[in-house]
Formats: C-alpha cells, structure tokens, sequence
C-alpha cells in the first residue's frame, strides 16, 4: 500500500463508485422489510387477541361448569308438585320438605330459643310505627 497518498491530487471527484441502481434496490429492500415487520406485528396481535379471547372462554366455561348456577324454581329442583310450585315463600318450601320429626324438632327447639322470642317483639314494635 503507498503510504504518499496525496488527497491533493483526486481533487474534487469521487474515488469510489457505487454500483448501477443500488440506491433503486436499497430503497426497494427497505419497504419490504418494513412491510414483512407491519406483518409480524399483526400476526403477534392477532395470536395476542386470539389466546386472550380462548382464555376468557375457558375460564367462563370452567366457572360454569364447577359453579352452576341454583335454579328457585321448585319444578326444575326436582320437587315436581304444582302445588309447592305456586309457594312464594322460601321458608314454607322448606317447612313443607321436613319431615314430622324434624318439625317437632324444631318447634321444641323454637319454643325454648330465647332469641327467637326477642326477634319477634322487636318485629312487633316496628310494624306498630
């Protein structure tokens, strides 16, 4: 390699050259790349939004099947009779669904519950306002 290069001596034209239509191919290269990038962005998204929305549904699913959900109608649970059907009241359904010995149970048990007696003087005392 010579070492006495003079830059005096090239003066003001180019020493290098660049090959025919490399600024045509360049640009050319670039906007495919840009495009296939805009594309992989989108297919990320897509694959994004499409797990997203597959787990929501697994999810719902899931819940659905180990909560579901208790129906009050009294035909749909299995009782079957038109006449406990037309009951408005859930206390009387299950009134009517106990047994006799059950029931005496229970009204032995009411007749000595204390709380019992004190709930219901103080729901007198409301309804007579």
């Amino acid at each position: 390699m010579n070492k006495d290069f003079d830059f005096n001596e090239v003066g003001k034209r180019m020493p290098f050259r660049t090959p025919e239509g490399f600024f045509e191919k360049m640009q050319a290269e670039t906007m495919a790349r840009i495009k296939a990038e805009k594309r992989r962005k989108k297919l990320y998204r897509l694959k994004i939004g499409i797990t997203a929305v597959l787990s929501a549904a697994a999810i719902w699913c899931g819940v659905m099947f180990f909560f579901p959900t208790q129906s009050s109608d009294p035909v749909q649970q299995g009782i079957g009779n038109e006449w406990l059907a037309n009951v408005e009241d859930p206390m009387e359904l299950y009134l009517q669904q106990m047994s006799d010995e059950e029931l005496e149970a229970w009204i032995e048990f009411s007749e000595n519950d204390i709380y019992y007696e004190l709930m219901n003087e103080n729901v007198g005392d409301y309804e007579e306002d």
